[in-house]
């Protein structure tokens, strides 16, 4: 056998393994019950609901192929669902192979449920791409199904965007402090409540620190719900640890 071969084999062999290995990983943990591994019952154990300002996010990645096809563009001044991260932020990949983390190409497309996928196209950008990365990142940590998991998260966005959008609107073209939105918040759900939110901010070529996400503290995935019904934003900001300062203001596009 030339050498040629060899590695034509040898290529062949590996790809097949990968092949194998995600088909694998479809049956034993992509098409059954929850990880177990992510029903998480740790006092430090929350999620992080993450907003991003349709604005901001193509100022901060202006090469990003969701604002060079105006995809976000056409979102106009709303916050988009970015994500629901299990916390502490390690909480990743659950049950995923090593292998994977960095080819999450080769893993199985994630399915849900068509009104499930209606309410992703409304809340946020590149939903295929999203749901696949978000997904095998943050959802296999977070006990749920991926129809629960997406589901819920494209509701408490739509909660969300009722309180703040106003707020980031006012803001446009200017500053905003944290200390308002946190009092904005209180001001809608309660006392207390504006501990619950956090800024993730960036620096932009020209424009400074720029206010990119809006982070919500909420309980672990798991407790989201009462019962088969999704509780109030409002409930699960006042069930969720406070949110660690970071960024205490910045510009809004």
């Amino acid at each position: 056998m030339r050498r040629g071969d060899v590695a034509v084999l040898s290529i062949s062999a590996a790809l097949a393994a990968i092949v194998v290995a995600a088909v694998t990983y479809s049956v034993t943990a992509l098409d059954r019950t929850p990880n177990p591994s992510a029903l998480v019952s740790d006092g430090a154990a929350s999620s992080w609901l993450v907003l991003t300002w349709a604005p901001s996010f193509c100022i901060a990645e202006p090469e990003n192929a969701a604002c060079e096809s105006g995809e976000v563009a056409k979102k106009g001044s709303t916050l988009v669902l970015h994500g629901l991260w299990p916390q502490p932020r390690d909480r990743q990949y659950c049950g995923v192979p090593q292998e994977f983390r960095d080819r999450e190409s080769a893993l199985p497309a994630v399915q849900v449920a068509d009104d499930v996928r209606d309410q992703l196209g409304s809340t946020t950008v590149n939903t295929d791409s999203l749901m696949h990365h978000e997904w095998y990142t943050h959802g296999t940590c977070a006990g749920v199904s991926p129809d629960t998991y997406f589901g819920d998260g494209a509701a408490l966005t739509d909660e969300a965007r009722t309180v703040l959008d106003p707020v980031l609107r006012d803001a446009a073209g200017g500053r905003l402090t944290l200390a308002a939105v946190r009092a904005r918040v209180d001001e809608a759900f309660g006392a207390g409540a504006g501990e619950r939110v956090g800024f993730g901010c960036r620096t932009a070529s020209g424009e400074g620190t720029v206010i990119v996400e809006v982070r919500l503290s909420l309980p672990p995935v798991v407790g989201l719900r009462d019962g088969e019904e999704l509780a109030s934003l409002g409930t699960l900001l006042g069930d969720a640890p406070p949110m660690a300062l970071q960024c205490r203001h910045g510009s809004v596009p």
